[in-house]
């Protein structure tokens, strides 16, 4: 396992492309999801109007059609031998497949809304899940009772303490920021909070993001169709309270002007806990105007916003995903760039350390760095030079 590969130099809170291995990878597209665990990022779903038509050695199993230009596909990144798989789906792959909301839940990708082209004119209400651990062929629908959320796309979604929770969304004409659980013990959904109106409440939107502490959400951005929401006021719902607050966060005067982040829709969130409490990292995104590079940190505990200085993306972003692992590294995939006065999708995957982790995974990028092909390895031989199980697993998953 000798290498000349030139040195390792550990750079966090610096975004860089992360080069794929082999030959088999997703086409660009926006509107898709990402979702991660410590060994693979997830891609569902996507949309491109303006992809050459599939070649002929792919033909026989479509996934995109210029008729229907969203992509029935399911795919799978190996962090740590950076390959693409994609996982040949058989059945209840849905139609909606743009502004879908992905999450993880242990083991499984919890998939919920989204929408078929022409948008808005189709949405879906099912909760899809996957199971991560086994080369699964299908996807699974819940069957669930109860206050369903209507038939939406561009929600945000979570899980927490056993349930399943829909915020917000859209069917391309009434948009709103109503709450639905959904127990996964017993399938059964009901409604936590519904819209009237009233003073205090946030106005409906889509493809917002959230972030959530304890009993408290956090609503971060979105918009309509003509309109993208400040990200200088948070609502905040209180679970215990059923109740809704308009929150002010603190701009960013660590530099000689106070400055604060632009409103934004189709942006991308992750959040992930530090000894200084919740951070929430916001990424891209677009006013309906402009289209945003920066990324912005927010303190939960004191609700104070950062511009990242040095962690900016490439190239301005928006209706790409984002998704974080257990350590801190954020991975971004797809999305589409403004170019002169067109627009381009793309298919690259960059990723960036949000916060310094265990020297052991600094150890492990090193690793490999300098041993790109370890995935060829056995697992017994790895463990045998004392490589830790744990990261041998990454690489060759039970």
């Amino acid at each position: 396992m000798t290498s000349r590969r030139k040195d390792y130099i550990f750079e966090p809170f610096k975004v860089t492309e992360v080069k794929y291995r082999g030959f088999d990878n997703p086409r660009p597209r926006s509107g898709h999801r990402i979702a991660c665990d410590d060994t693979n990022v997830y891609c569902f779903g996507g949309y491109n109007p303006s992809l050459p038509p599939l070649p002929d050695r792919v033909r026989e199993n479509p996934t995109w059609t210029p008729a229907q230009p969203l992509f029935k596909e399911l795919w799978s990144f190996s962090i740590a031998s950076r390959k693409w798989k994609h996982h040949r789906v058989t059945e209840n792959m849905p139609e909606e497949l743009a502004s879908n909301a992905m999450c993880m839940n242990g083991k499984y990708l919890m998939i919920f809304g989204g929408t078929g082209a022409p948008f808005g004119n189709k949405c879906n209400n099912d909760v899809i899940v996957w199971h991560t651990s086994n080369e699964d062929n299908k996807l699974h629908i819940l069957e669930a009772t109860g206050v369903r959320p209507p038939a939406q796309y561009g929600q945000a979604i979570m899980c927490h303490d056993g349930c399943f929770y829909a915020i917000g969304g859209t069917n391309g004409f009434v948009y709103n920021c109503d709450i639905y659980r959904l127990d996964l013990r017993t399938l059964v959904w009901e409604l936590v909070y519904l819209g009237t109106g009233q003073e205090g409440e946030p106005l409906g939107r889509y493809r917002h993001e959230i972030a959530h502490v304890g009993n408290k959400l956090y609503i971060i951005g979105g918009g309509t169709g003509d309109q993208a929401f400040e990200l200088m006021e948070i609502p905040m719902f209180d679970f215990d309270t059923k109740t809704w607050t308009i929150l002010t966060p603190k701009a960013d005067d660590s530099s000689k002007d106070t400055i604060t982040p632009l409103p934004r829709k189709c942006h991308s969130t992750v959040q992930i806990d530090t000894e200084h409490g919740t951070q929430v990292f916001v990424a891209g995104g677009s006013d309906g105007q402009s289209v945003f590079e920066d990324i912005w940190r927010l303190n939960i505990s004191d609700l104070q916003w950062t511009l990242m200085q040095k962690t900016v993306l490439p190239h301005p972003l928006y209706f790409h995903s984002s998704a974080v692992t257990s350590s801190g590294c954020m991975f971004v995939f797809g999305g589409i760039e403004p170019k002169e006065d067109a627009t381009c999708r793309n298919n690259i995957m960059y990723k960036v350390w949000l916060c310094l982790p265990k020297l052991s995974e600094i150890c492990w990028e090193a690793l490999l760095h300098f041993h790109p092909n370890l995935d060829q390895v056995d697992s017994r031989t790895l463990l045998n030079i004392g490589i830790p199980s744990h990261f041998v697993r990454r690489l060759q998953p039970q």
